[in-house]
């Protein structure tokens, strides 16, 4: 086999790995996401836009939906979403 034939079969080779990724890739989007029962600090702070500190003073609130765990501080997923809606009217 000489340097050509070589070179053809990698690059054969290397094309036929780009579309599987591609395929697999497609199938990954596609793929139905499950949405977390349970919110971080941070990720609720960056989901409504505000700062860490400004979700801090909301934890410490009565009406805002948290769960203590150890010393994490969860917020249901579907409590906040009523609690936004109880906020916006």
């Amino acid at each position: 086999m000489n340097t050509s034939d070589t070179m053809i079969q990698l690059l054969q080779t290397v094309s036929d790995l780009n579309e599987k990724v591609l395929n697999l890739t497609q199938r990954m989007e596609n793929k139905p996401q499950t949405e977390s029962l349970t919110y971080s600090v941070e990720q609720t702070a960056k989901m409504l836009g505000i700062s860490r500190t400004k979700l801090y003073e909301l934890l410490h609130r009565p009406d805002f939906p948290v769960v203590d765990i150890g010393h994490r501080k969860l917020i249901p997923r579907k409590n906040l979403e009523e609690w936004l809606n109880q906020q916006a009217q």
